[in-house]
């Protein structure tokens, strides 16, 4: 065999090809490898490419739901990791028992009619107050003095909250930009309160994304029947801020998914929602066992118990009978070993949550020391708590005479008390020996009890605090950096001129400048120059009547965002009035150059060269994976589109209803939606002394027909004589008279037949399947069938099966009937009795249709492009077929549809 090496392959195939190739002098051989050739061509196309695809096809789409899913996460996580809002110093009137922060929460819609609602909540969540805040969008310095009053009456009713309640903090829902009114407000009654302390309460905006799902829930309307919706709203915002992972968690307790309802990714509809779900409550496992579940809280507050579901070892079912248990029986659980002893908590669940259980002995109400177990408070698991007593004790040095044995926890307790003694340990040794003693290598463990020990149920989540300016843009406008950023093109609308006034150095330098033209004196500032003296124009600079000079121009964009542009970036030419280029309410393209965050604005440019950006300034960043080659033939294609020569569209002079001063494809698509035998004509690109004629003459087929005027005055009129192949009209009228309306009749004729189909615009397989479903039904009979053709407009096609092959023919539409193999049948009806008793007689050998001679009559599709090899046309012309293609059959059609072996006929 031959070396495949020594043969260079340009492809994959002819590599694998040249590994099967044998490289000898026989016509044997030959035709072997020609053989092998096509076992491989079939090997390669027909079943391992075809397989490969697939299966790339199926990686990539699995790969892609994978990173939505992904990136779903990631961001549900990100709202995990925030944490509650710190306690810091309670004040004094806060009772013992709450174990959060009080909170004052504030929700509003956008609709100015609809009242807002703010309510303070207890540091349990429990609701204390709330106020309905009628005037919460309108503004303390109003015009109005019946609004100023109303808003200052609702000032003094807040304070008064503020003062009775005292919240922690304060948080307004971040619904759209005007919650920075609210925030001002606010943040104004707290000045004005005169607080014991200096501590000022803070005043925070909140993503309402889950307290705005809350509040249309189910479970809201059941625990607070006749509260409205914002007000709802505002109880989820408050506990959002207290415990962000009850909120989240009895989002999956629902029915509803509302879980899903949350908009994490843009993508996120389209991968399957129960893997999305089951992602999702995996992170949320993780966190909640991470910050650990105060039991005895959880039980005692409905919003709160949710998140026992998610317990290690727990569930829905799991859950809900402890919560029973506990209902029933009153329990109150003290100590860990209880879930096993009085609340049927299974051992194997018991070893799986045991250590993510929180039981804080300060929120007993009676409570027996005996049964306190310090460690309870902690993520020691049970299964440790020897070594952690053991460690507490070598910490303090105690020896058996200083242990309390009436209190076992005591060591722990004055260790918790004292830990930095706990560094003094050797837990690496501590490890070592545990591991002698079969226990395995517990050198990790005991570095987490010590932690613990330090800090129990530490919280290392990121605490509530400000948003950053990136968060507060994308929240209050939508937009992300992938939405909008800098040199994003964007359509806005002008609002306004900004103009700069002189100032007093500035009035003192100017020089009035005189129009040589027009002899009138000019202001040196906003340019008015219709100032016949000069005292005129230093008396309008004086008393301030002029406005300034245009430094530019604002605009507001479809998103709300305000939009301003320099005077210099109106226009690549120089501009010195802005109204010369923009009008106020007129829409313009611009591109973006800068996006003000803290502003909430953007700098635009509308100048040409930007806008078109040829030199690439503004071009988006492409990755390692950007097709440039690819870039580059696009680019290459589109410049020599632009290059090739229009078509050309002669005006003509012409009065009549049916004449339009249109092209080619601009007829084309009037007559798509006109009805079937309509009519127009149009100037010819082949010169002024012809004419276009073009008419329906089925939904999808048009056909556009020459016109030779003779005997014209002059190049633009109308020619005293029009001809039609050799008929001769005199005047547009007539031609639609004798000539479109009869033929429009015989095409409505041939379609309104029975036997006539649409066969998407004559496809040859189409028609063979129909000929061949018809034949078996009938074999005795003869099926045929009309259709017309996109590619010969003016032409219908005659396909029957006489035996076994299917035969096409074509028929001609002709004013006085229909033209077949050479006789013109004035009816449908005597063509097809014609064609009945004439299909067997031999078809009559026409003149080749290489020694034709074009003439006048032509043809053209809508939707495909004219055929080439018969007629030679210029370039920028309007395409037509040649007559002889209206009154024979096409040989390119005959090699297309392959029918029986016959001579090129006459029609």
């Amino acid at each position: 065999k031959r070396n495949p090496s020594a043969v260079p392959a340009s492809t994959y195939f002819e590599e694998i090809r040249m590994l099967f190739y044998r490289d000898e002098f026989s016509m044997l051989v030959e035709k072997w490898n020609a053989q092998r050739a096509q076992a491989v061509a079939h090997a390669l196309m027909k079943v391992l490419y075809p397989q490969m695809e697939k299966e790339i096809k199926s990686k990539l789409l699995q790969e892609a739901k994978e990173y939505v899913i992904e990136s779903c996460v990631l961001q549900f996580r990100k709202w995990l990791e925030t944490g509650p809002y710190p306690v810091g110093q309670m004040n004094d009137s806060i009772h013992e028992s709450e174990r959060g922060p009080r909170v004052m929460a504030c929700a509003y819609s956008d609709d100015w009619n609809v009242s807002g609602y703010c309510c303070c909540l207890d540091g349990n969540g429990e609701v204390l107050e709330f106020l309905r805040l009628s005037s919460v969008h309108k503004r303390r310095n109003s015009f109005n003095e019946v609004e100023r009053v109303q808003k200052e009456e609702e000032i003094e009713k807040i304070k008064d909250i503020i003062v009775k309640r005292k919240p922690d903090i304060i948080v307004v829902s971040a619904e759209s930009r005007q919650a920075f009114g609210i925030v001002d407000d606010f943040k104004s009654c707290i000045s004005e309160i005169e607080f014991d302390d200096d501590t000022l309460v803070p005043v925070e905006l909140i993503d309402p994304n889950v307290a705005r799902i809350y509040s249309k829930s189910s479970r809201a309307k059941e625990a607070y029947p006749s509260y409205p919706e914002l007000l709802l709203l505002a109880i989820s915002l408050g506990r959002r801020v207290q415990e962000p992972l009850h909120e989240f968690a009895s989002l999956f307790l629902s029915h509803d998914d509302e879980i899903l309802a949350l908009r994490m990714q843009v993508l996120q509809s389209e991968v399957p929602q129960d893997q999305l779900k089951q992602a999702l409550e995996a992170e949320l496992v993780t966190k909640i066992n991470e910050v650990g579940v105060d039991i005895n809280f959880c039980l005692e507050h409905s919003h709160a118990e949710p998140v026992i579901s998610f317990l290690c070892g727990f569930g829905p079912r799991k859950a809900s009978a402890l919560s029973k248990i506990v209902r029933q029986e009153n329990i109150q659980i003290q100590n860990r070993s209880q879930l096993v002893i009085q609340c049927s908590i299974g051992r194997q669940i018991f070893i799986n949550c045991a250590g993510f259980i929180k039981i804080n002995p300060s929120t007993f109400i009676l409570s027996d020391s005996n049964s306190i177990e310090v460690l309870d408070n902690t993520r020691i698991h049970p299964e440790t708590y020897a070594w952690a007593t053991k460690m507490a004790v070598d910490a303090l040095e105690y020896d058996d005479e200083t242990g309390d044995d009436s209190n076992p926890s005591a060591p722990v307790e004055d260790i918790m008390k004292k830990p930095d003694k706990l560094h003094d340990l050797d837990l690496d040794a501590f490890a070592v020996e545990l591991q002698r003693r079969g226990c395995g290598n517990k050198r990790a463990t005991l570095y987490n009890i010590r932690d613990e020990l330090f800090a129990p149920f530490k919280d290392f989540r990121i605490p509530f605090g400000s948003m950053s300016l990136e968060e507060k843009f994308t929240l209050l406008t939508g937009e992300t950096p992938d939405s909008l950023y800098e040199g994003k093109l964007v359509t806005c609308t002008v609002t306004g001129i900004v103009r700069r006034r002189p100032n007093q150095m500035a009035r003192d330098r100017a020089n009035p400048l005189k129009n040589q033209i027009t002899g009138y004196l000019q202001c040196p500032f906003c340019l008015q120059s219709n100032f016949p003296d000069v005292s005129l124009v230093w008396s309008h600079i004086d008393d301030g009547s002029c406005p300034g000079q245009g430094i530019g121009v604002r605009t507001k964009l479809e998103n709300g965002l305000s939009g301003f542009i320099l005077t210099k970036n109106l226009s690549d030419k120089q501009v010195h009035v802005p109204e010369e280029r923009v009008q106020v309410g007129m829409t313009i393209h611009c591109r973006i150059l800068t996006v003000n965050l803290d502003k909430f604005s953007v700098d635009l440019t509308c100048r040409s060269s930007d806008l078109a950006d040829k030199q690439g300034r503004f071009s988006i960043p492409r990755d390692m994976y950007f097709d440039h080659a690819a870039a580059d033939v696009d680019r290459k294609k589109e410049e020599a589109n632009q290059q090739k020569p229009k078509q050309k569209c002669i005006k003509r002079v012409i009065v009549h209803p049916s004449f339009m001063n249109v092209s080619f494809s601009e007829a084309d698509k009037l007559l798509s939606s006109m009805d079937q035998g309509e009519a127009i004509f149009r100037p010819s690109s082949q010169g002024y002394d012809r004419l276009t004629l073009s008419w329906k003459v089925t939904d999808k087929v048009i056909q556009h027909i020459s016109i030779k005027e003779e005997g014209k005055p002059n190049a633009y009129s109308l020619g005293k004589s029009l001809v039609i192949g050799d008929e001769e009209y005199e005047d547009l009228d007539e031609i639609l008279a004798r000539y479109v309306q009869p033929l429009a009749a015989n095409a409505r004729e041939i379609t309104s037949h029975k036997n006539y189909r649409e066969a998407n615009g004559g496809d040859r397989k189409y028609l063979e399947k129909l000929l061949a479903d018809e034949k078996a039904r009938n074999p005795k009979r003869i099926p045929y069938f009309f259709s017309s053709t996109i590619q010969y407009p003016g032409k219908f096609v005659l396909a029957y099966q006489p035996s076994i092959r299917p035969k096409i023919e074509f028929v001609t539409l002709l004013p006085e009937g229909f033209r077949y193999r050479g006789q013109v049948q004035n009816s449908i009806g005597q063509l097809i009795n014609w064609f009945k008793e004439h299909y067997k007689d031999p078809i009559r050998v026409s003149k080749p249709m290489s020694q034709m001679r074009p003439q006048s009559v032509h043809g053209s599709s809508i939707h495909g492009t004219p055929l080439s090899g018969h007629v030679h046309h210029q370039p920028g012309q309007t395409p037509y077929t040649p007559s002889q293609w209206m009154y024979h059959t096409p040989p390119s059609v005959a090699a297309q549809w392959s029918y029986h072996p016959t001579p090129t006929t006459d029609d």
